[in-house]
């Protein structure tokens, strides 16, 4: 008798399992593992939101507390979109001079020249209003595409000698997904080149440079230093700073707007258009310069010239780039393909009102 239950019972687990299986096989979308290249697509445009608050009171971190002039507050916050190649500044490694001048004098001029050399990498900047006080907030937004996913940025903390609040190259694209909100606890860092151990001590120089590090409550290693609380494990962040996804753009989401508003055969015939590669941004082979497979009645195109400027400075804007018709389609021969393309930009540059330009 048991032995005829113990048989139904793993009759029943099968049914269970040979469902499962149909169940996911009929929905290939559950369960989808994202390659870290699905969010490095091209044309696709990101929107993101920067907000930095601080939180250096006396209550959290009363020793040295600055009372009188300079009082505790922020320098403005300095910040780019870039590639993986871009690094701001590297924990463990000495600043780069313009980054040192910056965590000093909280002085960006330095740094605009540096960046303005390596454009190639870089993709948007962002420049955030000081804080007044110890205690404050402030945003700013910028944007990131498939090829710029990593944003940097640095803040100086005034009064100090070289130090300063930051990030470097934290990637906003994990595990093949846009992070939709995220926030970060900040501590002070080091830039290694002024010896100073207060907030208020004068800026000697460090001969020869250190490196940049991280402050923490026993380091530096000394009854002086500002930061320095031996009877506890870990300093509290002096600041957190949060980033939120406002809008992801990509190069169909007009059209397909429009789409749902047409008849059913309209619609079913454009959205296979839509599938074809010359509107993914690759040109379309079989009827490219040079493809050997090209009849003599084909239309034949030529290469895409290069992308047009964006046609805003500041927000959200587009670009075109285009290409001719070389020879004319003939009876019986393959239509031309698109001959303009259009696709999202957009920069947080320049823009002297926040948000003004976006009405959601």
């Amino acid at each position: 008798m048991m032995h005829i239950k113990l048989v139904h019972l793993l009759s029943l687990v099968a049914i269970f399992v040979q469902l499962a299986v149909v169940a996911v096989a009929s929905n290939p979308t559950r369960g989808t593992v994202f390659s870290e290249e699905s969010c490095r697509q091209s044309g696709v445009l990101v929107f993101y939101r920067i907000k930095l608050v601080t939180s250096w009171s006396k209550k959290l971190f009363p020793k040295h507390y600055p009372e009188f002039r300079p009082a505790p507050h922020w320098s403005m916050t300095f910040g780019q979109t870039h590639n993986d190649s871009f690094r701001l500044f590297q924990l463990e490694h000495p600043a780069p001079d313009p980054v040192g001048t910056f965590a000093e004098t909280g002085q960006v001029a330095a740094l605009d020249e540096s960046l303005a050399l390596q454009q190639d990498v870089l993709f948007d900047e962002f420049r955030l209003p000081k804080i007044r006080k110890g205690k404050g907030e402030s945003e700013a937004t910028f944007f990131a595409d498939g090829k710029h996913t990593s944003v940097s940025f640095m803040t100086k903390i005034v009064p100090s000698p070289d130090w300063f609040i930051g990030l470097d190259s934290f990637n906003l694209c994990t595990r093949g997904r846009w992070l939709e909100k995220v926030t970060i606890p900040l501590h002070p860092l080091d830039a290694g080149t002024s010896s100073g151990l207060t907030f208020t001590s004068p800026k000697w120089p460090t001969n020869p440079r250190g490196l940049v590090q991280r402050i923490t409550a026993r380091y530096p290693l000394h009854f002086a230093s500002s930061f320095f609380y031996p009877e506890i494990k870990h300093l509290p962040p002096i600041a957190h700073v949060t980033f939120t996804k406002i809008k992801e753009y990509d190069n169909h989401n007009n059209v397909h707007k429009k789409v749902k508003k047409l008849k059913y055969k309209q619609r079913t015939k454009l959205l296979k258009k839509l599938d074809q590669p010359s509107l993914s941004g690759e040109p379309v082979l079989l009827n490219s310069v040079g493809d050997e497979n090209t009849s003599d009645i084909d239309c034949r195109v030529s290469a895409w010239s290069d992308w047009s400027p964006c046609s805003k400075t500041c927000g959200l804007g587009k670009r075109n780039r285009s290409r001719s018709v070389l020879q004319i389609q003939r009876l019986g021969g393959l239509d031309c393909p698109p001959l303009v393309e259009t696709q999202w930009c957009g920069s947080a540059r320049q823009c002297s009102v926040i948000d003004s330009y976006f009405k959601w």
